[in-house]
């Protein structure tokens, strides 16, 4: 049976972390040899799910080496993304940043892409729309 691991839990263990038990249940992610590929596979990002996503997605850029240059962010099964989603795409960038990557939002729907625009967030990421434009940018 799992447990919840409460933030005791995770420095009696280690090798735990407070989101060993959410493990890829909201993110997947894969690496090309220019990019890692976070597919976010929730409908919505909240309060529960911004959290966990990026501490993941932290986690694998820790792991990189310096040939990488895209973080791309594919959010293509995302229809509902709250002021801690979009906040959470920011601090994802700044991330990738310190790492020297760039970083792309890649399946926005109309409204998500209304959204960042109205934000002014789509500023700081490349947007990209096309499926051709994404093989492109992860082929590298």
């Amino acid at each position: 049976m799992n447990t919840p691991l409460t933030n005791a839990d995770a420095t009696d263990h280690p090798d735990r972390t407070p989101f060993a038990d959410q493990r890829a249940q909201f993110v997947s992610i894969s690496r090309t040899p220019g990019a890692v590929v976070a597919r976010l596979v929730t409908p919505a990002i909240g309060q529960r799910e911004a959290p966990i996503i990026e501490h993941e997605i932290r986690e694998a850029l820790d792991e990189l080496d310096s040939r990488c240059r895209w973080l791309v962010v594919d959010m293509s099964a995302v229809s509902v993304l709250s002021s801690m989603g979009l906040g959470m795409c920011v601090e994802l960038r700044r991330q990738a940043r310190e790492r020297r990557m760039r970083t792309a939002i890649f399946g926005l729907n109309g409204h998500l892409r209304d959204l960042f625009r109205m934000m002014k967030v789509d500023r700081l990421f490349r947007m990209v729309h096309a499926r051709e434009d994404f093989r492109k940018l992860t082929d590298r």
